[in-house]
């Protein structure tokens, strides 16, 4: 029986006792946040072993590479030519069936035929669905267990994959390009699942983009910048423009969209917890969409860490101006930390807010 005593995550607990490791196996450790699964699989292996951790978030990568003995990588997902052949290889299944098939499709490539993948998750982030997709891809990918509303499958490596045909209509895994019209002109966009609203412009971020405010010349902060399109339309105003975000793969892509819209002099690309890699650095203007999605439940925690480290990172005069669905009460703490709000645009889903550094 293996000795799961202090994992206290269900899927990781579901991971750590089913799958089967051995000393010297090639781990690799999908989507996973927990540390101490990142350990107990590092311990299982040994120092003959191999274990390298994946995942979307820059901050939870930080954290896991302080695990003695695993490797971190900012690749998202695993190459063959990089990360293969792997032995064993443990999902966490990420919200998001697109994310999750790209995951499923790039542990099957880097798999040796006969090894295994161990996948688990909860139910409302569509455990069943991406259990059976893993079955579609594997051949089978039998349910193992079950822990407080999350379940674990295995699925073994086939000598032979076939790409399921749905699939290959949207490869998920690689950047795809879009072209986005607006009235100041049109963006080409490389952008990918795993993004927010990574197909279309969402609502709230045109109409931020419709009320900016940007000068020319100003210090510009994007926050959860995405694929960038918001921090690309203050460079395009004539501002000096960071933009940041701890999502992986909107880091990739919005590095790639300043190269193709010719602002590259204008604009910097930083993964970052929020404002944590410019804490050093003052802004005229920031700018950001915060998210109000923590996995499956509504949360409003980051956009409150986004107001209070803004008010640090602000000139005196500054300006934090977000965008935000009409029901969140994002005011209340913009005028708690910044004394002051007000109502710059709305429209019957979202409102425009701007706080003043005094």
């Amino acid at each position: 029986m293996h000795d799961t005593k202090m994992l206290h995550i269900p899927s990781s607990w579901l991971l750590a006792r089913v799958a089967e490791l051995t000393l010297g196996d090639a781990v690799l450790l999908l989507h996973s946040g927990d540390p101490r699964l990142a350990r107990w699989v590092a311990q299982q292996v040994g120092s003959s072993g191999h274990v390298t951790a994946f995942h979307l978030s820059a901050q939870v990568l930080k954290r896991l590479a302080r695990v003695p003995n695993v490797q971190i990588s900012e690749a998202v997902y695993p190459d063959v030519a990089t990360h293969g052949p792997a032995d064993v290889v443990l999902l966490d299944i990420p919200k998001g069936r697109q994310v999750a098939r790209a995951y499923l499709w790039t542990a099957a490539q880097v798999l040796r035929p006969g090894g295994y993948l161990y996948l688990a998750g909860a139910n409302a982030v569509g455990a069943k669905a991406v259990i059976q997709d893993a079955a579609t891809l594997f051949g089978q990918a039998p349910v193992l267990g079950h822990k407080r509303s999350h379940r674990v499958a295995v699925a073994v490596r086939p000598e032979t994959l076939r790409l399921p045909k749905d699939w290959g209509a949207q490869m998920s895994w690689q950047p795809q390009m879009r072209t986005v019209a607006r009235p100041e002109g049109a963006y080409t966009l490389v952008t990918m699942p795993g993004i927010f609203s990574w197909d279309h412009l969402d609502e709230g971020t045109a109409l931020l983009l419709d009320h900016l405010g940007v000068a020319a010349g100003e210090d510009v902060l994007d926050v959860g910048c995405g694929y960038g399109i918001i921090g690309l339309a203050a460079g395009r105003a004539g501002a000096r423009v960071v933009l940041v975000d701890d999502n992986l793969l909107a880091v990739r892509c919005a590095r790639a969209n300043v190269r193709a819209n010719g602002l590259g002099a204008r604009c910097e690309v930083l993964a970052s917890d929020l404002t944590s890699a410019v804490r050093e650095r003052r802004f005229d203007l920031i700018l950001s969409n915060p998210p109000f999605h923590q996995s499956v439940d509504v949360s409003t925690s980051v956009a409150v860490r986004l107001v209070q480290e803004a008010f640090g990172v602000l000139r005196r005069r500054g300006r934090l101006r977000i965008v935000a669905n009409a029901f969140l009460p994002y005011d209340r703490t913009m005028r708690e930390t910044f004394g002051n709000v007000r109502v710059v645009a709305e429209n019957a889903r979202y409102r425009v807010l701007e706080a003043v550094r005094p």
